[in-house]
């Protein structure tokens, strides 16, 4: 019977690696590659030279070159690992790029945004050539809510994610979903970190609410989508003067 340990194959004994020091090192390699230590086709430190770096087994190291490896900023060949131009990496490198600083890099978060809307989008074409009446009567529901509401307290309805996220299940659209989980995953909790979300203009918010009730009251696809897109410009540019505010914070103590 086999121990904890052995092997029946020819070859190394097999021995348990340390999960948490496995990702404690990957972070480190990770972040030091996104920071710009190690270039594009760079070789990364051998084996040996990470094992007694980071004072542990070269096992551990390997674990942690798959992880870099799985993001897409290692490519491990014969003779070493070397790193992957960022523009070749996963979505998965999107959160860890976004905690390089105190404060993610508002251009990044802006991106991220841009593409996010134009999904947005998508999911309000998708979701009423479906031609559901269910979903036109949902989000009718949350528009009267808005529009029931008093200016002041309009943003309370939290009406944008509620929308977005109606339309995106409307969808049917299993990739679409997967995308837009992924995107907000990475930049939810980062944006909460600075105190998103932040306020938007409420005039702004009643007048989008009467076009879009409108624009679903007549079953207007294209309508509906350029509605749902001036909502989400109104979201994306109330996170930019949010960011541009904590920059004019962060200066002033700093003098």
């Amino acid at each position: 019977m086999l121990q904890f340990g052995q092997t029946n194959m020819v070859g190394p004994i097999m021995t348990a690696v340390s999960p948490s020091r496995t990702e404690e090192i990957s972070n480190v390699l990770r972040d030091e590659i996104l920071r710009g230590q190690y270039r594009p086709g760079e070789r990364l430190p051998s084996e040996r030279d990470l094992t007694s770096r980071f004072e542990t087994s070269r096992g551990t190291v390997r674990e942690a070159y798959k992880k870099l490896e799985q993001l897409g900023l290692l490519s491990i060949q014969p003779g070493g690992a070397r790193v992957v131009p960022i523009q070749d990496c996963t979505l998965d490198v999107l959160g860890p790029l976004l905690d390089l600083g105190d404060v993610p890099d508002p251009k990044l978060i802006d991106q991220a945004l841009e593409i996010a809307g134009v999904l947005v989008e998508f999911a309000v074409v998708k979701a009423l050539e479906n031609g559901s009446d269910t979903t036109i009567a949902a989000a009718r529901a949350i528009t009267r809510e808005m529009l029931a509401a008093e200016v002041e307290n309009i943003q309370k309805v939290r009406a944008p994610p509620r929308l977005i996220r109606l339309f995106a299940e409307s969808a049917d659209h299993l990739v679409l979903l997967l995308i837009m989980n992924g995107l907000r995953s990475r930049m939810l909790e980062r944006l909460h970190a600075v105190g998103f979300p932040p306020r938007h203009d409420p005039q702004a918010l009643r007048r989008i609410a009467e076009t879009l009730d409108d624009a679903l009251e007549a079953h207007d696809v294209n309508q509906v989508a350029a509605v749902m897109r001036e909502l989400f410009d109104l979201l994306r540019n109330s996170v930019q003067h949010h960011f541009k505010y904590l920059e004019h914070e962060r200066k002033s103590v700093a003098t």
